[in-house]
């Protein structure tokens, strides 16, 4: 498979899920990057049983895994509708160095709308967020265009592209020059859809372990990028949102 010299991968998860039963170790975390040349990765919480009302347990998970880690990066995982308890788990998560924030709007069933007071105050700390987006409610991306217009200091990452509603992820990142699209689980042809609208520059590298893998993802994107697009995709894309 072809490789870039130096690759990012924008979407780890870390625990074992309430829902299915997917889980994802260190050590399993380890061996992917070793076996995929995965130089840094971003790690946040997956959704667990009793995490706490806005993941707090997660996100101390997330802090102890990624600690003397120095190829993981740590994101804290939220939940908008916990209020005021969301707002203070943001801020001691990143005093305590987590560098970014994950929005899953699926699986805490929150609207765009309920997420504001929260979003308003990530901006504040000028984090990136990785945000779940599908064609399921609250998680299209054209529900979300006003508040990527509105917080503008805030790097937003489409996971998954909008799924279905991918059309609206590439409208939205044509629009807002603070979006990019993450690829995982989409299909090569949706993908490259997605490149050919946006070109490299837009786009970013996504595992979604464990529910992908980074075989597929990389796979794909090799496929469809040259050797300069790559480089965009997998290294300097992701570490403009990081701030690096």
């Amino acid at each position: 498979m072809p490789q870039g010299k130096f690759c990012i991968d924008l979407h780890l998860h870390l625990g074992r899920s309430r829902r299915d039963g997917a889980s994802l170790t260190l050590i399993e975390i380890r061996q992917a990057m070793k076996k995929y040349e995965i130089n840094q990765a971003v790690l946040f919480g997956i959704d667990e049983a009793n995490p706490g009302p806005t993941y707090e347990k997660t996100n101390d998970r997330v802090l102890k895994t990624v600690s003397g880690e120095r190829r993981l990066i740590g994101f804290m995982r939220l939940n908008p509708k916990a209020g005021f308890k969301a707002i203070k788990e943001l801020w001691r998560c990143e005093r305590a160095g987590l560098r970014g924030v994950k929005l899953h709007p699926r699986s805490e069933n929150f609207s765009p709308a309920q997420a504001e007071d929260l979003i308003a105050e990530i901006e504040k700390k000028k984090l990136p967020v990785i945000l779940h987006t599908s064609h399921e409610r609250n998680c299209r991306p054209l529900e979300w265009e006003r508040i990527f217009k509105r917080c503008k200091k805030i790097p937003f990452v489409l996971a998954h592209g909008g799924k279905d509603a991918y059309p609206e992820a590439i409208a939205v990142a044509r629009r807002h020059s603070n979006v990019w699209v993450e690829t995982s689980t989409l299909s090569y042809a949706r993908t490259g859809m997605i490149l050919k609208a946006l070109g490299a520059g837009r786009v970013v590298f996504g595992s979604d372990l464990p529910y992908s893998h980074p075989a597929v993802e990389r796979l794909k994107l090799d496929l469809l990028l040259s050797v300069s697009g790559r480089k965009k995709v997998y290294f300097e894309n992701p570490k403009r949102i990081l701030g690096e």
